[in-house]
């Protein structure tokens, strides 16, 4: 059996994005937000509650610092929804975020990074204070528009076909 090779498109993207608009500014991929697990700090220290509570606490893709400013990017290819969602919660725990510390009292800003801006994305995040920002590097926009052809009439017509032949043989 082949084993899938998993594709980091959105980490890749995203940093280059802030290659590309914050060439001065330090860069945080990844950047775990919000507390440690409670308890732990007393117990083990602030550095090791840290790296134990790592899996538990929610990342940002990029955490980007300024000097006057902390910039939360979420990168969405696709699934914009999650990042309107996620942005609002993860600004409300940089206070709480022990590595973020020396930037809490900073404004924040939130920023959806998207292929194409999609109208009602648009409209939602002018609701909720996110900025969208488009980011378009060339090798990207063959994979944003492989999506269209899932409803391409070629597709349906692919997939009905492997549903007929499945349920022929009995597996459906």
């Amino acid at each position: 059996m082949a084993t899938k090779v998993r594709r980091e498109i959105e980490p890749r993207w995203v940093s280059e994005y802030a290659a590309a608009n914050y060439p001065n500014a330090e860069i945080r991929p990844r950047c775990p937000l919000g507390p440690p697990i409670s308890g732990l700090r007393e117990g083990m220290g602030i550095d090791k509650a840290l790296r134990v509570s790592r899996p538990w606490r929610p990342e940002v893709d990029l955490a980007i610092l300024p000097p006057d400013r902390v910039i939360l990017v979420e990168g969405k290819i696709f699934k914009t929804m999650d990042g309107l969602s996620k942005l609002p919660i993860y600004k409300s725990l940089v206070p709480d975020t022990p590595e973020l510390q020396d930037h809490a009292k900073k404004p924040i800003e939130m920023h959806l990074l998207v292929v194409r801006p999609l109208a009602w994305v648009l409209a939602a995040a002018e609701k909720q204070g996110i900025q969208v920002k488009e980011w378009a590097p060339p090798w990207i926009i063959p994979i944003w528009e492989e999506r269209d052809k899932y409803w391409a009439p070629e597709a349906v017509a692919a997939r009905a076909q492997r549903k007929q032949t499945l349920e022929k043989l009995g597996y459906i």
